[in-house]
């Protein structure tokens, strides 16, 4: 080969390798701020979770004294995202924890599941907090200078006699219909999304998770998808990503979790809706409760979320994808990767 060709081949050589330089480090740059991201708002075990866990002790420990009256006992254990290691810090401080009781009596004692939550709610009424019946839970909220400061949710189940769970749901003042007892599988739900995945692959797994529902709170103010739906949704969609270099990549990561979400969503004659199957024994779909204008202002909202991850690919630096994950994700998203 001649001179002339081999200085062409050699600069076209060095061209592709400064594309791709250029390509790659904004990319390595962007995996330090979405760690620092994550850790920003991720919950663990050195913040709000220990005076959680010590509330939540306390009222298990007043339960159990007050309902030994009624001849009741419980065993309890954590479930939703503080069993599952996938909670996000609240946007309004608000911290909570999701604790199930499981009630060891027949169904024909207590046919209607509120009698029993009425127990439970009754026995942990206090001064220094309030009780109220939900829907699928008793829920006790404690307050700090007259607003909500944490609170813990407790799901009420039955054992049955071939070992499957209910729950109970319904409200005080809810019709005859809307109290029922369903099949509920919560510790293998929990078990279920802790087994996808290991090690770090598992890591880059839940960083997503959190990622998604941080951009949920800042994306939605009402109508926005349960946080086990895009928990759940993430179990069966996520795939790890990493670069090049075998390091891990959380925004090529995001970015196809997002494209299956949207890829999953059906054609015009089921209305273009996303469907999360809840895994176990009781199939619904966990997006159902969303109506069809809701379904449509988070498809949007989706597209939106596709759209800014795709342009972080395009632009010049750092700073400027930066800037743009910000607008998705909110303002604990860093703009420089310097702390």
């Amino acid at each position: 080969m001649s001179v002339p060709k081999l200085l062409g081949t050699a600069l076209v050589s060095l061209v592709l390798l400064a594309l791709a330089e250029r390509r790659s480090k904004p990319n390595r740059d962007l995996q330090v701020l979405f760690e620092r991201f994550h850790a920003e708002i991720k919950l663990d075990e050195h913040d709000e979770r220990l005076k959680l866990r010590t509330k939540r002790e306390i009222l298990l420990k007043a339960l159990k004294k007050r309902l030994a009256v009624h001849t009741l006992e419980f065993e309890s254990f954590d479930q939703g995202s503080y069993a599952m290691r996938t909670g996000v810090v609240p946007k309004d401080g608000n911290y909570d924890i999701d604790v199930g009781l499981i009630f060891d009596c027949s169904l024909e004692r207590f046919p209607n599941p509120v009698t029993l939550k009425t127990l439970v709610h009754d026995a942990l009424a206090g001064s220094n907090r309030t009780v109220a019946i939900r829907r699928a839970c008793v829920t006790v909220t404690y307050f700090r200078d007259g607003v909500p400061d944490y609170h813990v949710d407790l799901a009420v189940y039955l054992r049955k006699p071939d070992g499957h769970l209910v729950l109970g749901k319904g409200r005080k003042y809810s019709e005859a219909e809307k109290c029922e007892w369903v099949l509920a599988a919560p510790k293998e739900l929990t078990q279920f999304i802790l087994s996808k995945f290991d090690g770090e692959e598992q890591a880059q797994y839940r960083r997503c998770i959190r990622y998604l529902k941080r951009w949920r709170d800042e994306n939605f103010n009402a109508g926005a998808p349960l946080s086990i739906a895009l928990t759940v949704a993430a179990a069966l969609w996520f795939e790890p990503k990493r670069a090049e270099d075998e390091t891990f990549a959380d925004l090529d990561a995001i970015l196809a979790l997002v494209k299956t979400m949207q890829r999953k969503f059906g054609n015009n004659f089921d209305l273009g809706r996303l469907s999360v199957p809840l895994p176990g024994v009781r199939k619904i779909d966990l997006m159902s409760g969303l109506t069809s204008g809701q379904m449509s202002v988070f498809k949007e909202r989706l597209d939106c979320l596709k759209d800014a991850l795709s342009k972080c690919y395009a632009v010049d630096s750092t700073a400027d994808a930066a800037r743009i994950l910000r607008s998705q994700f909110g303002p604990e998203f860093p703009l420089s990767e310097v702390v």
